[in-house]
């Protein structure tokens, strides 16, 4: 027997509730770590890297806006509500502006956490529109699915993401997401492979039994796992039409400020280690090296350029 409606949006904001307790804990770290030095004074604003941060701030505000609205339809259905039906009847026939917004705030958080990984992908890759055109022109259509899910679901009768008529559109969005996270996590981890390599022909952690760079590379794939595998979850929850897709979606939104914010901490305590030397490498010009603590980027632990986004310290 599959999972009553009433019971999946019951266990959708008590998962959704412990894994935005972890979202706001690891939020916290991120920003003590962008806009503090490691001697614990706050950073010069040209210092600190505002695209991070707001990013950051983004994704918390719209997952917090999730869970208020959450709570409030659980309140309606199970407290205020006395009609006939029951609950149910509430998260069949609810407010439309509860229902939309929910409906908004997941595909957004995703769409903000595939942008990102674009943008780093991008820079990385010496600022090549070559090689992010494939997960650039997949965001694009991405996005118009996104929009045209909403048009369906502001039409519909009954506001269900796994109704037949909006299913198709919810399947492609997140097999597109899926799509766009994995391809460019491959070519971002490629990338600082390449430039492991190159390090190595320097010389740079030669008698190291794992490079800095490695670490980076370990820290990519681990985060974007466990992004990759909520939204797994979410796209098997719809194919089945299961209404196991709003507990996914629950873990869903918080995935995506989760792994955003761990890749900034964990790059950052490897920057800040008092046994970590630098690999200080521009990607622009593989032959030129230098070595000190201080640059260590966040996101490749490399030292691209003065206007990386990816950097919590600087020279």
């Amino acid at each position: 027997m599959g999972l009553s409606l009433a019971a999946a949006e019951l266990i959708a904001p008590i998962l959704g509730a412990t894994a935005y307790g972890i979202h706001l804990v690891t939020f916290g770290i991120a920003m003590q770590r962008l806009l503090t030095t490691e001697s614990g004074r706050l950073k010069h604003r040209a210092e600190v890297r505002w695209i991070m941060v707001v990013v950051a701030c983004v994704l918390l505000i719209n997952a917090t806006l999730d869970l208020v609205v959450a709570i409030i339809t659980l309140v309606q259905a199970f407290v205020l509500y006395t009609g006939p039906g029951g609950a149910e009847q509430i998260f069949l026939h609810g407010d439309s502006w509860q229902a939309m917004t929910k409906s908004f705030c997941v595909p957004f958080q995703s769409l903000v956490g595939d942008t990102i990984l674009i943008y780093r992908c991008w820079f990385l890759w010496d600022r090549s529109w070559l090689v992010i055109a494939l997960p650039l022109l997949i965001w694009l259509a991405n996005t118009a699915t996104f929009i045209r899910f909403l048009i369906l679901l502001a039409q519909a009768t009954q506001g269900l993401i796994i109704s037949s008529a909006v299913q198709p559109w919810v399947r492609g969005f997140w097999a597109m997401t899926i799509t766009i996270n994995v391809m460019t996590t491959f070519m971002i981890v490629a990338r600082i492979w390449m430039v492991d390599r190159q390090n190595k022909r320097l010389g740079i952690d030669a008698d190291e039994p794992r490079s800095t760079l490695g670490y980076a590379m370990r820290n990519i794939v681990e985060s974007g796992m466990i992004y990759t595998a909520v939204s797994l979850f979410m796209l098997i929850a719809v194919n089945l039409k299961s209404t196991l897709s709003y507990p996914a979606s629950g873990l869903e939104i918080h995935s995506v400020g989760i792994t955003f914010n761990l890749i900034i901490i964990r790059a950052s305590r490897i920057a800040r280690s008092p046994q970590n030397t630098t690999v200080s490498l521009r990607f622009t010009q593989a032959r030129s090296a230098t070595a000190g603590r201080e640059g260590t980027e966040v996101f490749a632990h490399s030292h691209i350029d003065k206007e990386s986004p990816f950097t919590t310290t600087q020279a």
